[in-house]
């Protein structure tokens, strides 16, 4: 079996590139009927995402951090139960909610030929094109540096008027 050496970015393939492009996931993500808060299950686990708005200095280890929902009276009763094991915190729901508690996944206008290209050329083939050291991801990283660099120019500029 051949080995893939490919190194991107800080020197490690990024499979968290291609996933957070939404170009390689699976197509039930874009119709996922559990994108709300209405969740049958008595619990729901997810990261926290909103802890700055929440706590300052609860991730000081920058480790991340996990959020739990507690959806029904039996979810409060168990999580209570093990509660004295776990450092918890309060939350508003809204510093809790992320895209995908409001609504699915919208796909990269890419991810049907990204899905074409892995079955007819493979994955060294797709995270070469689509990772992100391809043209279009450069492109992309150096346009927002340069809209970053002319707002904060612009905001000088308007300060000396």
């Amino acid at each position: 079996m051949k080995r893939l050496n490919l190194k991107m970015g800080g020197g490690k393939m990024s499979f968290t590139f291609l996933f957070y492009k939404h170009v390689m996931l699976r197509r039930s993500c874009q119709k996922c009927k559990y994108c709300n808060l209405k969740r049958p299950s008595d619990i729901s686990l997810a990261d926290f995402w909103g802890w700055k708005n929440t706590d300052q200095d609860i991730n000081a280890d920058d480790k991340g951090l996990s959020l739990v929902f507690l959806n029904t009276e039996k979810g409060k009763i168990l999580f209570e139960k093990v509660r004295e094991r776990m450092i918890t915190i309060p939350a508003e729901l809204d510093n809790c909610m992320q895209p995908n508690l409001k609504h699915p996944t919208v796909f990269d206008s890419r991810r049907n030929k990204f899905e074409q290209d892995y079955k007819n050329k493979g994955f060294e083939y797709v995270f070469k094109k689509y990772g992100e050291n391809s043209l279009n991801s450069r492109i992309e990283r150096y346009t927002h540096i340069l809209t970053q660099k002319l707002k904060s120019l612009i905001k000088v500029i308007i300060r000396r008027k």
